[in-house]
């Protein structure tokens, strides 16, 4: 893939610093797994439970939600998604417990930040750009804790905390965890910066809008 070879010769930062043990839980949130039918969307409590409750039966303390995962069933009650068809996964999900901080995995400037307020989107949300010797790409991070550590413009450093994992309504009322998604210069330029879905009919175009994001996950 283009964008991780950019990165030749340049250390990444672990996103959770030394916080993550052993091997990840891979949880599946496609529609094959009836669970998925099970979790109430609507109850941040009830719905979080579960999910660290599957981390404890398997004996981990963190998991991982796959990117390009197909789940309709899991957004069932966002009928936006589900009639534009936009149900494939563009982020990879690193599910760990609330106000964990997070560092920068590389040298990046803060592109934007904010907070989406309708149940099932991010909530609180961080973008960084990055530059590597001329190739411009983005990372955005979202279900993050407000107020935010950082600001629009400021430059970052790798290793330099810049987020911590959030709840409720700053989880977008998902259960805790980061969305670490991808988006290259043509994704902004279209506008679909906020995009964290995308549809069958446009998963040809993926790699060009939103590179898989596992380059960039370090533990």
């Amino acid at each position: 893939m283009y964008y991780p070879l950019c990165l030749n010769g340049v250390d990444v930062h672990p996103l959770f610093g030394s916080f993550l043990k052993g091997r990840p839980f891979i949880f599946d949130f496609s529609s094959n797994n009836p669970k998925t039918l099970d979790y109430p969307l609507t109850d941040f409590h009830q719905f979080n439970q579960m999910i660290f409750d599957e981390l404890k039966d398997a004996s981990r303390s963190w998991g991982i939600g796959k990117y390009l995962e197909e789940r309709k069933s899991l957004l069932r009650d966002y009928s936006n998604i589900i009639e534009e068809e936009r149900y494939y996964h563009l982020g990879l999900d690193i599910i760990v417990p609330y106000n964990i901080p997070m560092f920068s995995p590389l040298d990046a400037e803060v592109y934007k930040t904010g907070k989406e307020t309708v149940l099932g989107n991010y909530g609180g949300y961080i973008i960084l750009k990055h530059d590597m010797d001329g190739v411009v790409f983005y990372s955005l991070y979202g279900h993050l804790k407000t107020p935010h550590l950082v600001h629009v413009g400021e430059k970052i450093k790798a290793g330099q905390k810049f987020a911590h994992i959030g709840q409720e309504s700053d989880s977008g009322g998902w259960f805790c965890h980061v969305h670490l998604q991808i988006l290259t210069q043509k994704a902004i330029d279209e506008g679909l910066m906020e995009w964290g879905y995308i549809s069958p009919a446009l998963l040809p175009k993926v790699e060009t809008l939103f590179p898989s994001p596992y380059f960039l996950f370090k533990y």
